[in-house]
């Protein structure tokens, strides 16, 4: 039982480090093969109030998405010949992966939640982009000394309408997206009812 707390102290510290110095760090630089994070997915959420529509279908849908799930793939399988050995620990780190994909996807698909539960998170995107690091926990910001807040503050409160009108603008056009992402799904269904 011992492995649960090192499991949540060693997933918080990497995952504060992999945001911080491979996906801000490296991913400044546009030829980084981290650079999607911080010149796609940073703008997106910037440019629609919390919202990222390479968030909105299957895992495969956006190379965001992707390469994000690669990522914890890899990590979990790097675990699992620690099953046998250290199995609190493994399904510990397996359970933080599965959580900070659920909760990280979730953030980006409804913004006001993410603001609720993850006020770390949005205050990363919508304040200082170079502070909280962390997406499912924000206790290795705090430690660190990189956990700033934004949620509540006059500087948040004055440019929130216009996030929140931002993302009801960017989510709105989900639907239209789905069609596009599944190009054939919509040919049948013009076929089924007489369309084509």
């Amino acid at each position: 039982m011992l492995g649960i707390p090192i499991a949540l102290a060693v997933f918080g510290y990497g995952e504060w480090a992999t945001h911080k110095y491979l996906l801000h760090g490296l991913g400044r630089d546009r030829k980084s093969p981290y650079s999607f994070h911080y010149h796609d997915h940073h703008q997106a959420v910037r440019r629609n109030g919390g919202y990222d529509p390479a968030y909105e279908g299957p895992v495969w849908s956006s190379t965001t998405q992707a390469r994000e799930a690669i990522g914890l793939t890899a990590i979990g399988l790097a675990h699992v010949p620690l099953l046998p050995i250290a199995p609190f620990y493994t399904s510990t780190i397996w359970y933080c992966l599965y959580r900070y994909r659920r909760d990280h996807r979730r953030a980006h698909l409804d913004p006001a939640w993410a603001r609720d539960h993850l006020p770390w998170h949005y205050d990363h995107h919508m304040g200082d982009q170079d502070k909280n690091f962390g997406v499912a926990w924000s206790w290795y910001d705090v430690l660190a000394g990189t956990r700033e807040i934004f949620v509540g503050t006059e500087r948040e409160r004055a440019g929130h309408a216009k996030h929140v009108a931002r993302a009801q603008t960017a989510s709105s056009g989900a639907a239209l997206r789905a069609q596009r992402r599944r190009p054939l799904r919509r040919l049948f269904s013009l076929v089924a009812a007489g369309e084509a």
